[in-house]
């Protein structure tokens, strides 16, 4: 029986949560009250209590406890064409699962920045830090196996990408499903530019600058 209840609060704990991610999605941060997660979980505003420490704890958790498809460790050894199909994936993953789509859309279009210590700032920069180690591993690799010039300014390439990639996810998040196919098309051009790069994606010394 104990371990059924313990079941039982852990599966109330996780309602919760998705109940305040479609909520803090359509009614933003601030907008959003515990009475209408309540609501959406089907519970009691004191049940929610039981679990968080009231809206902030709630918001917390969900931040916190949901790792978004775009940080899966890249393998460490993971060469080029793979390592790339595995970002592709996680893109599309993060706009298609539930949780992953509405966790980014509240972080990106949901939340009003405050002063002080921000909780969705934090969180937005430790899945950007995670983008960008992933990156780095991946190039790092490539360009160790001949698959990518040597020469290539990953500190630089990682802007661009970090760029370009958070760009990418609030438009088709404004936009709707229907524009996902934005995320191949954006991902090809990349992937030509990191064949092919500018002058410019090049270390200084590779330009012949010293």
């Amino acid at each position: 029986m104990a371990r059924r209840s313990s079941e039982d609060a852990a599966r109330t704990r996780l309602e919760i949560i998705s109940a305040a991610a479609k909520v803090f999605c359509r009614e933003g941060i601030t907008g959003a009250t515990l009475e209408e997660i309540a609501l959406e979980a089907g519970i009691t505003r004191g049940a929610i209590y039981w679990h968080f420490k009231g809206k902030q704890g709630l918001l917390q958790a969900l931040l916190n406890e949901h790792p978004l498809p775009l940080e899966r460790p890249m393998p460490p050894g993971i060469s080029f064409a793979p390592g790339w199909e595995r970002l592709g994936q996680a893109l599309e993953e993060t706009m298609s699962d539930d949780i992953a789509r509405r966790l980014s859309r509240i972080m990106l279009h949901k939340s009003e920045r405050v002063a002080g210590d921000d909780p969705v700032e934090s969180r937005l920069q430790r899945i950007r830090s995670s983008f960008i180690e992933q990156l780095r591993t991946l190039l790092i690799n490539a360009m160790a196996n001949d698959e990518l010039a040597d020469s290539l300014d990953i500190d630089l390439i990682g802007d661009v990408f970090q760029s370009c990639i958070s760009g990418l996810l609030f438009d088709v998040l404004r936009e709707g499903e229907s524009n996902q196919q934005k995320i191949p098309a954006m991902l090809d051009t990349l992937r030509h530019l990191l064949f092919n790069p500018p002058a410019h994606w090049l270390r200084p010394e590779a330009n012949g600058c010293t």
